[in-house]
């Protein structure tokens, strides 16, 4: 299947002074994105479960969607699955709520009850969907943004019991999370008591000293 582009314009993209329409293109097949990073795991259990990014050693997480025990496997091929049966549902994000701008991974091993995907992407663009058809072997989704733009997760969900394991996943362009607003006005006030307090104490000191 030919890559899908995926654009989202806003009433301002038809003046001629704003910028392009931000896109994100959407495609599966293997390699059409190529990000730098492969996420891996260290063998757990547990309804989310952890990756880590061999470069940046950015924290990944893993989530199940129908509140599932997940097992993460270093061994072989890294890949997450279900505890017990199909894997059907999940998200995956950095953990610390940052973004990446490109995303690569497979779901291997369709269940015959299983013939369809629907993979969602969410991001500073919002969010889109794409349902694709599933085989029997590696099953591979991609997306690069562009514009700026990137992504903060990734779900998917299938129509019947699921699939064998998500694997091979590489993430490309992570940015940590930038505090909020409100963050930045709490570390700042933290650091004005910290201030004040040592100003008190130099004061209480050259008065002990004088």
């Amino acid at each position: 299947m030919r890559p899908v582009l995926v654009a989202s314009l806003s009433l301002a993209a038809f003046c001629a002074t704003s910028p392009a329409a931000a896109a994100i293109l959407i495609s599966n097949s293997a390699g059409a994105v190529q990000p730098d990073e492969k996420v891996l795991f260290t063998d757990s259990t547990g309804h989310t479960v952890l990756g880590d990014t061999n470069q940046t050693h950015s924290s990944v997480s893993f989530a199940s969607l129908a509140n599932v025990d997940l097992n993460a496997y270093a061994g072989g091929q890294a890949r997450v699955a279900a505890a017990s049966g199909p894997l059907d549902t999940l998200k995956f994000f950095l953990t610390d709520g940052g973004s990446f701008n490109s995303v690569e991974f497979a779901l291997h091993g369709a269940d015959s009850s299983t013939s369809t995907v629907t993979v969602t992407f969410l991001g500073s663009f919002g969010s889109t969907s794409q349902t694709f058809d599933l085989g029997g072997g590696n099953n591979w989704f991609s997306a690069k943004t562009d514009n700026g733009d990137t992504i903060s997760a990734v779900m998917f969900d299938t129509n019947g019991l699921g699939v064998d394991d998500i694997r091979q996943i590489r993430l490309g362009g992570i940015a940590a999370a930038v505090p909020e607003v409100a963050s930045w006005a709490t570390m700042l006030v933290g650091f004005g008591a910290i201030g004040a307090g040592l100003r008190s104490s130099r004061r209480k000191h050259a008065v002990r000293f004088a």
